[in-house]
């Protein structure tokens, strides 16, 4: 019976378990589960909450913005300037860019130019010609000429001190000119500045005759505005333009004359003569006396010596006016010179000794060592052989304590000729006057070339210590130019350097 009565708990018991596994889960009440809260430190929770605040600080970025990040910096600039409308300002920018890549590829990586930073990686020199090319493209629009004019040249100030920076100066200089050309409402003083602004550029660049041009633009537009036209410094555009002529046509006049043809040597005469006359215009004295020195020297070179003379004279008269040492110096060697060819040795020697006297006072070794030289050579021509000796061992001297070798030879040389011909006459009459003295002082001159040639001879002969054989008289012109010629050809290292001076001091000058 008890048995029974397990066997039917049990049973019970799983019917009830098998009814429990295959009944369906009821839904849930309402009961809401709360998430469970970790225990966090403080550290955690301020990092937490600025993380957040943070995150919640951040701008939504578009797509433009990240492109920013992705693409070059020149690659938005272009795109700004696009998307802002300025598409003449962005082809002008892209152009300069190609240019650049253009004359580096030209050049080679050899180059000089490999080496120097190109557009592309000068973000601020990008944003500088965005600003001033929007500027210009801006006013354009609207027809403002003189305010796009003003924002180019505004652009051009800022890349023409720079030498690397030269080449974007003369393009935007020559865009400035352009934009001038479309205005006359000024009378053309745009204009003139323009052409004043391009012929700089072209004189830099060397470009010497289309920079006269452009000056002589620049002169025409300034002759009917000579007072009213003025610069910030208060020169007016009239003396500025004669002032650039004049030194471009010194210039070209000098390029002329050294390139040895007889059409190029004629022309520089008249190029010379326009520099003159626009020294003129300048109101400059020094100007004026520099171009009468380079015109003379002209003159001197084709041997028309009076007309050289009188340019030369105004141009010493010019230097004592202004107290210009060195420039009466240069201008008494020259006229120096004139005459020894003239054949007026005595006003040769005198302008000489005016240069030697100078150079000597203001300590210009070089030029005083040079003073010296011609005019021991005159001296030396003209029989003076006491004073060529004098003048030509302080010329040696000088030029040995200058450490120059090349002059130093030519002197020396000079030096040991005029000895010889200081010693020749008294030699001479020693062989003539003959006797034990005369005869044991020649013997001991070819032995250990002591000169006692000066000592009295003794009277063993009437007469004897009267007896005087002179230097040969001076030769007539003609045999003068020949005996010069062949001076000059003895000594070409000395003559050439001189006229190397003359040119040289004649660009200096302008």
């Amino acid at each position: 019976m008890a048995t029974a009565t397990h066997i039917s708990k049990v049973s019970s018991t799983g019917s009830n378990l098998s009814n429990y596994a295959n009944a369906k889960p009821k839904p849930a009440s309402n009961i809401r589960l709360e998430p469970i809260k970790f225990k966090r430190h403080r550290h955690d929770r301020q990092a937490a909450e600025k993380s957040a605040t943070l995150r919640s600080e951040l701008p939504i970025l578009r797509k433009q913005d990240i492109a920013k990040f992705r693409n070059s910096y020149k690659h938005n600039l272009c795109l700004d300037m696009l998307t802002e409308g300025y598409h003449l300002s962005f082809c002008e920018l892209i152009n300069l860019i190609r240019q650049q890549h253009e004359r580096r590829e030209a050049a080679g990586p050899e180059s000089f130019l490999w080496t120097k930073p190109v557009l592309p990686d000068q973000p601020e020199k990008l944003d500088m010609m965005k600003v001033y090319l929007t500027r210009a493209e801006a006013a354009s629009r609207i027809g403002n000429y003189s305010e796009e004019y003003q924002a180019r040249y505004d652009l051009a100030q800022v890349f023409k001190d720079n030498p690397d920076d030269q080449w974007l100066a003369d393009h935007v200089f020559s865009t400035c000119l352009e934009v001038a050309m479309k205005d006359s409402s000024d009378g053309g003083k745009m204009q003139s500045e323009g052409h004043c602004n391009v012929g700089l550029c072209l004189q830099k660049r060397g470009n010497f005759r289309e920079a006269a041009k452009h000056f002589e633009a620049y002169h025409k537009h300034a002759q009917n505005h000579k007072q009213e036209w003025r610069m910030s410094n208060g020169t007016s555009f009239f003396i500025d333009s004669c002032i650039k002529l004049y030194h471009i046509y010194t210039i070209i006049g000098a390029e002329q004359t050294r390139s040895g043809e007889l059409e190029e040597r004629d022309a520089s005469l008249e190029t010379l003569k326009q520099a003159l006359e626009m020294a003129k215009n300048s109101q400059d004295k020094k100007l004026e006396g520099e171009a009468s020195y380079n015109l003379g020297m002209a003159y001197q070179r084709i041997n028309e010596l009076d007309t050289a003379l009188s340019h030369l004279f105004n141009f010493y008269e010019s230097c004592q006016g202004d107290s210009n040492s060195e420039g009466v110096g240069r201008a008494c060697d020259s006229i120096a010179k004139i005459y020894a060819r003239q054949g007026n040795k005595e006003k040769s020697v005198e302008f000489l000794k005016r240069f030697v006297e100078l150079t000597e006072k203001t300590g210009l070794e070089k030029e005083y060592c040079l003073a010296c030289h011609n005019l021991g050579n005159v001296c030396n021509s003209v029989g003076n052989y006491d004073e060529a000796t004098e003048y030509f061992s302080k010329a040696y001297n000088i030029s040995r304590a200058l450490g120059d070798p090349e002059s130093t030879n030519v002197n020396r040389v000079q030096y040991g000729i005029a000895m010889a011909h200081r010693m020749m006459g008294k030699f001479a009459n020693h062989i003539v006057v003959g006797g034990k003295t005369c005869i044991s002082r020649l013997a001991e001159w070819k032995s250990v070339r002591t000169d006692e040639f000066s000592k009295p001879i003794p009277d063993t002969v009437p007469g004897a210590a009267h007896h005087v054989v002179l230097p040969p008289p001076p030769a007539s012109k003609e045999k003068e130019g020949d005996e010069e010629g062949i001076e000059e050809s003895t000594e070409p290292s000395l003559d050439m350097k001189i006229d190397e001076e003359d040119e040289g001091s004649a660009v200096e000058g302008s």
